[in-house]
């Protein structure tokens, strides 16, 4: 036999090895590993809910002979005090968005057209205004961000729910933000220019927040996979983030009994709904290991079909490693930001990012739903990219 057919010979049984081991994940179980992060309602940061389901996270990889600690980190976190809406000399039942500054505005009221996606900023000025926008789309932190350059001194996002629901803009706004509920607010639509106050008034909390890490052995982890399991107030967090975490969490079972294992270390991070937390105090506590990894790779929002594939985003010295077409998976490709592969990148380490895009659940009381099997498909596509890169 030739040197090329026994070359092809050969990888042609890496790839039935592989395929092999992929079939190995039990959708049954994975449905099973969702229902219980879901028992617990939302998974918001420093809650019994999220120390709930931080010990079943521990307890299944302890099960499959992981060693597991718990990496505590603190951080401070708004919370609303009694914010207000007046508008035309109307009160409105309004809550504060968590990562909104505390401050009282007003002034006339701009009705941001269309869903509020960057295109329907587009031209508006919005200063000295107080911007009114749909919720959807795109992050309610994109669209304060987007309001703000534009001049506005605050924002009220309309949004499908109660307006006792309540929010997190996932990070800093520049300017205070609000909800309000559509039974509520769609009349104010069509006010614009009718002068409004805003009076968001947010205390500061200090959260301690607990990230799981699973590993075997002593060695430095070459690898880390993640993905973050706490979820924002009001929503169960099926597709963000449990999706991504019973997916990682049936890889680490899938390779308990590898070797592999041994070099890569799993992670569970908690308060990246209030701004990466859990990711970025493991980076600043821990640079001579991270300084050391081949990879992180992390998932987010991977059990709902938003785009017919599963986006990847990252390194193009990763990517070169993905193969979506040995476990039958269409892969396209994701955005750069906003997850927990973000603090890794800054500090100089390859990433990739999973990701299926933003479902219309996203954030709300309806997150109820994932399927284990998109979730299993994610996992072999991981599974795929970690031996190639280690092995």
């Amino acid at each position: 036999m030739s040197r090329n057919l026994l070359s092809r010979a050969f990888w042609g049984l890496v790839a039935l090895g592989l395929l092999a081991l992929v079939q190995a994940f039990s959708t049954e179980r994975m449905q099973a590993d969702l229902q219980a992060l879901l028992s617990q309602g939302p998974r918001v940061a420093g809650t019994p809910a999220a120390a709930a389901a931080a010990e079943y996270l521990a307890g299944e990889l302890r099960r499959v002979g992981y060693s597991v600690e718990f990496f505590p980190f603190t951080y401070s976190r708004t919370r609303d005090q009694g914010t207000s809406l007046v508008v035309g000399g109307a009160s409105f039942p309004v809550n504060g968005i968590s990562g909104s500054p505390g401050r009282r505005v007003e002034g006339p009221l701009a009705v941001v057209p269309g869903a509020g996606l960057a295109a329907d900023f587009a031209g508006l000025n919005l200063q000295g205004r107080i911007a009114l926008v749909r919720r959807g789309g795109i992050p309610g932190l994109e669209k304060a961000r987007l309001a703000a350059e534009r001049g506005a001194l605050g924002i009220v996002l309309v949004t499908e729910e109660p307006s006792s629901t309540r929010f997190t803009f996932g990070g800093e706004s520049p300017i205070p933000g609000a909800t309000l509920s559509r039974t509520d607010g769609e009349a104010l639509f069509n006010q614009a220019g009718a002068w409004a106050v805003l009076d968001v008034r947010m205390v500061s909390e200090e959260v301690q927040g607990r990230n799981v890490i699973a590993r075997r052995g002593g060695q430095s982890p070459l690898a880390i996979v993640g993905a973050h399991y706490d979820s924002v107030p009001g929503s169960p967090g099926a597709n963000d983030n449990a999706s991504g975490t019973v997916t990682v969490l049936e890889l680490a079972r899938q390779l308990a009994a590898d070797p592999l294992s041994e070099r890569i270390w799993f992670i569970f991070f908690d308060g990246e709904e209030d701004g990466l937390w859990g990711s970025r105090r493991f980076v600043e506590q821990n640079l001579e290991l991270v300084r050391g990894l081949r990879a992180m790779l992390n998932l987010d929002m991977v059990g709902v079909d938003v785009n017919g594939s599963l986006g990847i985003g990252g390194s193009n010295e990763l990517r070169a490693l993905v193969d979506c077409a040995a476990v039958q998976v269409v892969c396209g490709s994701a955005p750069g930001g906003g997850s927990d592969h973000v603090p890794f990148a800054q500090a100089g380490v390859p990433v990739l990012f999973f990701f299926r895009g933003l479902d219309p659940n996203y954030h709300r009381p309806t997150d109820t739903i994932a399927d284990p099997r998109l979730m299993a498909q994610t996992g072999r596509v991981v599974q795929g990219v970690l031996g190639r890169l280690l092995r």
